[in-house]
C-alpha cells in the first residue's frame, strides 16, 4: 500500500484553537506614581492589619505580620516557610483584604522546568500566549496606586530555579524611570521587535511582590544561593495548638494603603537616606563579625544580604513595637533578619560546617561558651532566634551528621 503525502504543509490554524485576540489598541503607558508619602502612623495602621487579621480567626504572631509587612517594603520578593496548615498561604490575601491591595494565588505545578508559565511562549502559529506573572505585572503597571501581591503556592514543588531564574535577573535589575516608578527591563524582551507588542513593554512594578510559600519535607526541592540572596525568608513552624481566636464576622476598619506605603525608600544601602547614621554602622558591624565566622566555610554572604538586612531593620522602626511575640516578648529585627537571610545559608555536614555552627552558636549566645568552660552564665541569649535555630541544626548535625535551616 502506498501513501500519498499532501503538497502543501498544513495551516496551524486549522487543527489550533483559535489564539486569544488582543485587546482593544490601549497603549501600555507608565503613568506617574502616587505622590503620597508613607503614612507617619505607620505602626498603628500595621496594628489594625493585626486586629483585622485576628478577626478572620487566624492566628499569627506580632512579630510575624510586622516582619512580613517591613520585609515587602524592603524588598518585593518574600518566602514563607514552614509546617503545613499555619497560614502561610493565607497571610498575604489577609494583609491584602486589611490595606485594599489585591492578591493573586497561583499553584506551582511539579513539571514546571521555565519560566513559560509565569511570562508566556510562543504558540505554533506564532502568536503569544502570556503567562500568569505577565497578565498580573500588566494590571499592576496600569494601575500605579494599588499594591498586588502574586503568591506562588507550594513555590518549591518544582525548583524555583527553573522557572523563576528570569524573573530573578529583572527584580535585581530594577531602576527610576522618568516617572520615578521603580521598574525593572521588559519581562518578555523577545516581543519588542515583533508584531505582538502589547505584551512587549510589560515590567515588573514597584507595587508588585513576589510572594512564595513553602513547604520543607521529602516530597519538595531546596534552594540555592541565588534564591536565598534574593528573598527575606520569614519562618512559620512553631504554633501553638491551645490558641484560638474566634472568627466573630465583625470587620475591623482599617485605613487603605495606597502602593506608595509599601515601596521602599532605597533600592541600595548606599542611595537610603540613612546610610551613614550609627544605626547603620553598629549593623554592619555585627555582619562583619558574622560573616567571619561564616568565612571558614565558604558560607560568607556579600554586599547585597549586606544591603537588604540594614534596610529591614531600618524601615522596621516603622513599627517597632510590634516585633514582638503573642506573649509580649520583644523581637529585635536585626536577629530576625540575620535568621531570615544568613542561616538558611549554612548546610552540609562534616569538621568545617560544625566548627561554622559553633562560632555562630557562640556569636548569637555567649553564654554557650562560658556553660561550655563550666563558668556561671545568664540564660539570656544575645540573639535568641539564631541561637534557637543553631541550637536544632547542632543537634541534627550531631544525630544525623548532615544538616540544614529547614525544618
Amino acid at each position: 500500500m502506498t501513501h500519498a503525502f499532501a503538497d502543501m504543509l498544513a495551516d496551524p490554524a486549522e487543527y489550533l484553537p483559535a489564539a486569544p485576540q488582543p485587546r482593544a489598541s490601549t497603549p501600555l503607558s507608565t503613568p506617574t506614581s502616587t505622590s503620597a508619602a508613607p503614612p507617619a502612623n505607620l505602626a498603628e495602621q500595621i496594628e489594625h492589619v493585626a486586629q483585622y487579621v485576628a478577626t478572620r480567626g487566624f492566628v499569627f504572631d506580632p512579630w510575624q505580620i510586622a516582619a512580613f509587612i517591613t520585609a515587602v517594603r524592603t524588598k518585593p520578593f518574600v518566602i514563607l516557610a514552614g509546617i503545613s496548615g499555619t497560614g502561610k498561604t493565607k497571610l498575604p490575601r489577609l494583609v491584602a483584604e486589611a490595606t485594599g491591595a489585591k492578591c493573586i494565588t497561583i499553584p506551582v505545578r511539579p513539571d514546571w522546568t521555565d519560566s513559560s508559565d509565569l511570562i508566556g511562549f510562543e504558540r505554533l502559529d506564532g502568536s503569544f500566549q502570556p503567562g500568569e506573572l505577565l497578565r498580573v505585572a500588566r494590571q499592576a503597571q496600569e494601575h500605579p496606586e494599588q499594591q498586588f501581591f502574586f503568591v506562588l503556592d507550594e513555590m518549591n514543588i518544582a525548583r524555583v530555579e527553573y522557572y523563576l531564574a528570569e524573573v530573578l535577573s529583572h527584580l535585581e535589575n530594577r531602576s527610576p524611570d522618568s516617572d520615578g516608578r521603580v521598574m525593572s527591563d521588559p519581562l518578555a524582551p523577545q516581543l519588542i521587535d515583533s508584531a505582538a507588542n502589547e505584551w512587549a513593554q510589560v515590567r515588573l512594578p514597584d507595587n508588585l511582590c513576589l510572594v512564595g510559600s513553602v513547604n520543607m519535607d521529602e516530597t519538595t526541592y531546596g534552594f540555592s544561593k541565588k534564591v536565598l540572596d534574593r528573598a527575606f525568608v520569614i519562618e512559620f513552624s512553631q504554633v501553638d495548638l491551645s490558641a484560638v481566636k474566634p472568627a466573630n464576622g465583625q470587620s475591623v476598619q482599617s485605613p487603605q494603603w495606597e502602593s506608595s506605603h509599601w515601596k521602599a525608600r532605597a533600592l541600595s544601602l548606599s542611595s537610603h537616606p540613612d546610610c551613614d547614621t550609627e544605626a547603620v554602622a553598629s549593623i554592619i558591624e555585627t555582619l562583619t563579625e558574622v560573616n567571619g565566622i561564616l568565612e571558614q566555610g565558604q558560607l560568607q554572604f556579600g554586599y547585597r544580604v549586606r544591603d537588604e538586612i540594614t534596610m529591614f531593620c531600618l524601615a522596621a522602626k516603622d513599627c517597632a513595637d510590634l516585633f514582638a511575640t503573642s506573649d509580649s516578648g520583644t523581637v529585635d529585627p536585626l536577629d530576625l533578619a540575620i535568621a531570615m537571610k544568613v542561616l538558611p545559608r549554612v548546610q552540609g555536614g562534616g569538621a568545617t560546617i560544625r566548627n561554622v555552627l559553633d562560632g555562630l552558636h557562640v556569636w548569637a549566645s555567649p553564654s554557650s561558651e562560658e556553660e561550655a568552660h563550666g563558668l556561671p552564665s545568664g540564660n539570656d541569649s544575645q540573639y535568641p532566634f539564631c541561637a534557637d535555630r543553631l541550637e536544632l541544626m547542632l543537634r541534627r548535625l550531631q544525630e544525623t551528621g548532615f544538616t540544614n535551616f529547614w525544618l
